[in-house]
């Protein structure tokens, strides 16, 4: 006597009309979900805070500046620009 015979479960199977069963629904073919699209990667960010200041964010720094400190980042930018013109003219 094996288990289902002994909890009464065999003779059950044995009466049940097999015309009145659900039937499960032939298979579809599902296309695969595509992956999703990463988040672009961020390496800088410049904007205007609600203070009327300058922020620039690198990574995870941030700076804020003023009218002023712009127009003096400018400055002290064109004389590098001008420092690595030289540079390269001397060195060809």
């Amino acid at each position: 006597m094996n288990f289902l015979e002994w909890l009464g479960f065999k003779k059950v199977m044995e009466d049940t009309d097999p015309s009145n069963v659900v039937k499960f629904p032939t298979p579809k073919v599902v296309p695969p979900v595509p992956e999703p699209e990463q988040p672009a990667t961020v390496f800088y960010r410049i904007g205007v805070t609600d203070k009327n200041r300058l922020a620039f964010q690198m990574g995870y720094s941030e700076i804020t500046m003023n009218k002023e400190g712009v127009e003096n980042l400018i400055r002290q930018l064109e004389v590098f620009k001008d420092q690595l013109a030289s540079d390269n003219s001397e060195s060809q």
